[in-house]
């Protein structure tokens, strides 16, 4: 775990193929299945990505929607997109959500989430991600390791 306060960094070795972590990634209907409810993503750099999180999976009142911009794809082994999260006004600023991937032995993926751009002044913000993509992060996981028993 990172200790920038502008950071959030998250590291899982998952018990799959590079291959299918990376399509998880950028797959929407893979998405569904344990990140947004609704997605829309253009696989490509520049391409656009929104993720909507309904409210009746969610404790929030409302829907939450974030939208942003592709800004690195390497195919099996990086996207990045801005993150620009438009239903939290006081969460509306930009920063940027980072998937690496590293091949390891056994067939096994090292996935890196770098979360950046956060200011001190986000703690708040800083700590509802944290606890989020660490829910997702395993969701993931679990995902692509229960289908390797099927």
């Amino acid at each position: 775990m990172s200790n920038e306060p502008n950071l959030i960094k998250k590291e899982i070795v998952i018990n799959a193929s590079i291959e299918r972590v990376f399509s998880a990634l950028i797959d929407p209907e893979q998405l569904t299945h344990w990140f947004p409810d609704v997605v829309m993503i253009e696989p490509k750099l520049g391409g656009k990505v929104s993720f909507r999180f309904l409210k009746e999976n969610t404790k929030k009142d409302n829907d939450h929607e974030i939208v942003g911009n592709i800004v690195s794809f390497i195919p099996n082994k990086e996207i990045s997109y801005s993150w620009n999260f438009i239903t939290e006004p006081e969460y509306r600023r930009d920063t940027i959500v980072s998937w690496n991937l590293d091949k390891l032995e056994n067939n096994k993926t090292k996935l890196t989430l770098i979360h950046s751009g956060f200011t001190k002044e986000d703690t708040v913000q800083y700590e509802d991600h944290s606890n989020g993509w660490t829910w997702h992060i395993n969701r993931l996981d679990n995902l692509l390791s229960a289908s390797l028993q099927h």
